[in-house]
């Protein structure tokens, strides 16, 4: 799933891309026919679909084709009587202030930009600008050339894609009915939470858990209100974890719960009293109560140690082995 997102969103850009040199000479072209003062390029200016605006060295519009008006939503008298800071986003106001000043100074002879402009109803618009400088026959500034292309349409499909890709990462992650991480997405998370632990120099602990006679619980009460107590179960853990903490579904009924710059004890801690609360807590299923208790192994990797993750998980699977021959229990690894 992730190469095929990566694939299409290269796809997009590579035609963005295409398209943007073509503008861009386009672009070069019309500006060398408004030097010779060329009625091809007159024409030009009038239908292209392209925003065009011929602004002088003080910002204020000089002359503007019609797809600038269609772009920016205002009439052209209205646009002649405004300037660049009435169209412009703040932020990009000052940003294209300083590629003009260049442009100005010599520093180059044009610039092409992503801006964003505010439409006359006061919506976004989303433009792909080329500014050139054109100069007279002493080489002083005479007058800027704004192109705009409204890329919004392109860039809502972006956002879209973008959120698109996000979505699919975020639900391949994701266990679909209790909503921790499934075990490949945690898997890859606390290698990277271990790899920081020993960068920082801190601890990291594990708990795992498993519900107690949870075969009987889908026995007696079917498996849907099996996969309700599921639920109920995550819950619990997650009420009892920190912010910084994150939980997996390991596998069937067995939970797995990573615990950041933590001690044992400290964990050992955290893990009793989300026992507790799971022993507390009231679950009723089509009007029928069921209790749950869970046992608990905890276990701790200290940043001087040099086991790998699996081993962690094998001795805070050992704890939990040992809590379940007597049930609602909590052991920690040696």
């Amino acid at each position: 799933m992730d190469g095929y997102w990566d694939r299409f969103l290269i796809l997009i850009l590579l035609i963005l891309a295409s398209y943007i040199i073509f503008l861009k000479r386009k672009h070069y072209r019309f500006i060398e026919s408004l030097k010779s003062g060329s009625v091809i390029g007159q024409i030009a200016f009038e239908k292209t679909v392209l925003g065009m605006a011929a602004i002088s060295p003080e910002l204020k519009h000089l002359e503007i084709n019609p797809s600038y008006c269609d772009i920016m939503g205002y009439s052209k008298d209205e646009l002649m009587k405004m300037t660049q800071k009435d169209l412009l986003h703040s932020e990009e106001y000052e940003r294209n202030t300083i590629l003009v000043r260049d442009l100005f100074a010599g520093k180059a002879d044009s610039f092409q930009t992503i801006n964003r402009y505010i439409h006359k109803d006061g919506h976004i618009i989303w433009g792909r600008a080329i500014v050139s400088l054109v100069r007279d026959g002493k080489n002083n500034p005479k007058f800027l050339v704004n192109q705009i292309h409204d890329i919004t349409a392109s860039k809502k499909t972006e956002e879209i894609l973008q959120n698109a890709k996000i979505k699919a990462e975020t639900l391949a992650s994701i266990d679909y009915l209790t909503g921790c991480l499934n075990r490949r997405a945690f898997m890859k998370r606390i290698e990277e939470e271990l790899a920081r632990a020993k960068r920082n120099q801190t601890n990291l602990s594990l708990i795992l858990v498993d519900i107690d006679n949870f075969k009987l619980i889908n026995d007696l009460n079917g498996h849907l209100a099996g996969d309700f107590i599921l639920q109920r179960f995550t819950e619990c853990l997650n009420k009892g974890s920190r912010a910084y903490d994150f939980i997996g579904r390991f596998g069937g009924e067995e939970f797995i719960i990573c615990l950041p710059d933590t001690e044992l004890q400290d964990a050992f801690l955290i893990a009793e009293r989300m026992r507790q609360d799971i022993e507390e807590m009231t679950s009723y299923y089509e009007d029928i109560l069921i209790k749950v208790t869970g046992s608990f192994g905890v276990a701790c990797s200290t940043f001087k140690s040099e086991d790998p993750i699996n081993s962690l998980i094998a001795r805070a699977d050992q704890a939990m082995y040992k809590a379940k021959s007597l049930k609602n229990r909590v052991y920690k690894s040696a």
